[in-house]
């Protein structure tokens, strides 16, 4: 066969093989809720087109996806789940519809903690441990406090898993899936090294006060102590509230957050009885990085005197 000819045909199968690759298309990513969004797209450089199925300004503790998001996951190559509360009755739905989806947990192995109670007293025993990395073992995925994705330490064992999801979902980008990786791994330690320095010198004044108790996970992770006034979904009693009243008295605490999702006037009640405001920090805001910082500084603005 003449050289020039032999040319000719490589090229018809190397621009082939360019077309089927852009034919096909980014690797298609299901993710649960917002901050899991960032976290893929970091890691996955490009390769990836992301769908969230808690839209924003919704709870995942009880949303229920659209039947046109069901439908949406007919093309999903891959889940990613995170533990949130719609997950164990919906994860079956979904593999109901995309038989050929790999379902992955990015948070398999994660040390839960516990649920905030009413009762406040012993909290800080795991919260004021101070800054630290996460750990694993072989713990109920669906147990706990689901929040994990709202401290760096806990994100960087999160992003080992993704970065692997992704290479085994899609082994032909697995050098920019390591790279995208690398990558978010220093985005983190800049970011945790940022949080650390803001929050220096805060002294002994280290407690806050949420509606819902959803950044035990901040907290651990910096050293602080979550007081929270809901627990388990359900208000406090009169009793609870009297000891809610005297905790915060007792820290000091004039600011009560509260979430998006969640309904203000309940917040803005306990507010008024200690003579203190109402202010909103997001934890499933998709600028994941931004939006902890955000937290970082509005915490330190309810602590700073």
């Amino acid at each position: 066969m003449p050289l020039f000819l032999r040319f000719v045909m490589s090229l018809v199968a190397a621009l082939s093989l360019a077309a089927s690759a852009a034919a096909a298309g980014p690797l298609q990513v299901a993710v649960s809720i917002a901050p899991q969004k960032y976290f893929v797209e970091k890691i996955g450089a490009g390769h990836v087109a992301v769908t969230v199925m808690v839209p924003a300004g919704a709870s995942p503790h009880a949303y229920e996806p659209k039947p046109k998001q069901l439908a949406g996951l007919s093309g999903a190559a891959l889940y990613l789940s995170c533990g949130v509360d719609f997950e164990p009755a919906w994860l079956p739905k979904f593999r109901a519809v995309n038989p050929k989806m790999a379902v992955v947990d990015m948070t398999a192995g994660l040390v839960r903690l516990p649920m905030a109670a009413h009762h406040h007293h012993d909290e800080g025993e795991h919260e004021e441990a101070g800054h630290e990395e996460a750990g694993h073992h072989d713990h109920d995925a669906g147990a706990g406090d689901p929040h994990t994705w709202l401290s760096p330490a806990y994100v960087r064992v999160m992003a080992v898993a993704i970065r692997d999801a992704l290479i085994i979902a899609d082994p032909a980008n697995a050098s920019a899936y390591h790279e995208g990786y690398a990558a978010f791994a220093r985005e983190l330690d800049a970011l945790d090294a940022k949080i650390l320095d803001l929050l220096a010198g805060l002294g002994g004044r280290r407690a806050f006060l949420v509606y819902h108790p959803a950044f035990g996970y901040f907290a651990k992770t910096y050293g602080l102590t979550q007081l929270a006034i809901e627990s388990e979904g359900k208000e406090p009693s009169p009793k609870e509230m009297a000891e809610i009243h005297e905790e915060a008295t007792e820290h000091g605490i004039t600011v009560i957050f509260i979430e998006p999702q969640f309904a203000r006037a309940p917040a803005e009640t306990v507010a008024a009885s200690i003579g203190g405001k109402v202010a909103v920090i997001d934890p499933l805001a998709e600028n994941w990085a931004e939006n902890l910082l955000a937290i970082a500084q509005a915490l330190k603005g309810s602590l700073a005197r």
